[in-house]
């Protein structure tokens, strides 16, 4: 789906700017939802950067 939205039938990318249809919607949510979000990573005692997802 990724690639159909951002390339030509032919293969090509596109070349030119496409809106988006959620983005109007997560920017509403974004003060709503801002203070609630956070990263949790492990146990906090040691974070590997790189390797953790």
């Amino acid at each position: 789906m990724i690639y159909a939205k951002f390339h030509t039938k032919s293969g090509d990318r596109i070349k030119y700017h496409k809106s988006s249809s959620i983005w109007p919607g997560i920017k509403f949510a974004k003060p709503i939802t801002k203070p609630f979000i956070g990263w949790i990573i492990g146990n906090g005692k040691k974070i590997d950067f790189w390797g953790d997802t």
